[in-house]
């Protein structure tokens, strides 16, 4: 019965940090299309929720290696859980990096198309590298197949082709950002700014948190 809250509760607290990363990215989809973007900060309430849901993992994840221990000595022997503590040691030092250096780059308020180059650099590789952990750590949480077969080198080598689709996507969505005017000849950014513009309302109003 332990081991099934446990579970449980560790779930809840995926789901809750997915969901405010989630809610907080469709927020910032809906500035990306409009003119001298401003990229905000995370909320109080999503950075708080976040934090606490990843103590919480901390807690629960540890309870679960402590019955799984009891249950099996080779238990930590599983390379798949592994890597996953791995990722999770990575996606906290990614975390202070995030308070550090993303958001009062953030909180300057500045237009993103006054940011320079590695600037918009640093924002998508470190929002890249959280996002795409938090949703490997969730896959592997599910993948039980994975368990005591797969091995270390080849679930890590999953973690960085994951970061680079996500970081170019986000480095991606801030070029679009970046962009306050049309080109005398358009480009494939002033394409993307007049195909997708006319969702910017949508995206806006998604979040019951958005501003």
């Amino acid at each position: 019965m332990l081991k099934i809250a446990l579970i449980y509760v560790h779930l809840l607290s995926t789901c809750v940090a997915i969901g405010m990363i989630a809610l907080t990215d469709l927020r910032l989809l809906g500035r990306v299309f409009g003119t001298r973007v401003v990229i905000p900060t995370p909320s109080r309430l999503e950075t708080r929720a976040i934090m606490l849901a990843l103590l919480v993992l901390y807690a629960t994840g540890a309870g679960l290696v402590a019955l799984g221990l009891a249950e099996r000595a080779d238990y930590l022997t599983n390379q798949k859980l592994q890597a996953k503590l791995v990722l999770v040691a990575l996606l906290t030092a990614n975390a202070f990096v995030l308070h550090q250096v993303i958001f009062p780059l953030l909180e300057r308020r500045a237009p993103v198309a006054h940011w320079t180059a590695g600037e918009r650099w640093q924002v998508a590789a470190s929002v890249g590298l959280s996002n795409s952990l938090w949703l490997y750590c969730a896959f592997l949480g599910i993948a039980r197949p994975w368990n005591y077969t797969m091995p270390l080198g080849q679930v890590l080598a999953i973690a960085p082709v994951l970061w680079l689709m996500v970081a170019a996507s986000v480095r991606f969505a801030l070029a679009v950002a970046a962009r306050d005017e049309p080109q005398a000849r358009g480009d494939w950014i002033d394409s993307v700014k007049s195909s997708l513009g006319g969702y910017r309302h949508d995206f806006e109003h998604s979040s019951v948190l958005g501003t």
